[in-house]
């Protein structure tokens, strides 16, 4: 700011009082213009940000929404070799042959949808701190949805790794030696549709979430209840 210095001096206090105020009137004048700049540039940045973070969640929630229906799909298929299998050991008509064939028609359905959830709008507006200029409500809704988003991200990974790596390993096992009791098999297939059951819940919380709604409590006791199911059968067919 450029103040110009007087040319001469006041020749009475009220001349005095009239340069000085002008002099403030002048300041404030620049830091009110300067903040009025500072607030509409703000408000851009944060309309900027909101845009861009919307338009990540809405491309994340047609992912995950893919991911949901191709789970679905993926589910009934399982459902059915494992019924097919179920029956023919509960009427006495399962054999090794049939067993295997069940086995191997499985194998050949390992075709987890893991969709790939994006933070790059999120994250850019922490480091340019444009979140700071977003409304509170914005604010933490976006909040709640990413870390949402990070939590059953790592939790579906934890699921695929653990839970479809062992399953995977005793099918290709049975395959190998060509020959899978009648426990065995149902104790895997029912392990990986319990594993499915787990992803297909994780999936459809995270699509509520983006879409507005809160991941309900009850959903994560069916995850747990579900992760003890398999747990249990994966016992079972370890035997």
């Amino acid at each position: 700011m450029h103040v110009e210095p007087l040319e001469k001096l006041p020749r009475s206090v009220r001349e005095f009082l009239s340069h000085y105020a002008m002099i403030v009137l002048s300041i404030l004048t620049a830091l009110a213009l300067e903040q009025v700049a500072l607030r509409m540039e703000h408000r851009h940045e944060g309309a900027r940000a909101r845009e861009e973070i919307e338009q990540e969640i809405a491309s994340n929630q047609q992912q995950v929404h893919a991911s949901l229906k191709a789970t679905e799909e993926n589910a009934q298929a399982w459902q059915a070799v494992f019924k097919r299998a179920l029956a023919e050991v509960r009427d006495g008509s399962s054999t090794n042959e049939s067993r295997i064939a069940a086995l191997r028609q499985a194998g050949s359905l390992f075709r987890d949808s893991v969709p790939s959830l994006k933070t790059t709008a999120w994250d850019a507006a922490i480091s340019d701190h444009s979140v700071n200029y977003l409304d509170h409500d914005d604010l933490t809704r976006y909040s709640q949805i990413y870390a949402l988003q990070r939590s059953f991200s790592q939790a579906m990974w934890d699921t695929l790794r653990d839970s479809a790596a062992r399953d995977v390993s005793q099918i290709s096992l049975y395959l190998s030696l060509e020959r899978a009791g009648a426990d065995q098999t149902i104790a895997t297939l029912n392990s990986r549709l319990r594993t499915i059951a787990i992803i297909e819940s994780q999936l459809g919380q995270v699509d509520a979430a983006l879409r507005g709604g809160d991941a309900p409590e009850e959903s994560h006791a069916e995850t747990a209840r579900a992760a003890a199911a398999g747990t249990a059968s994966a016992a079972a067919a370890s035997h």
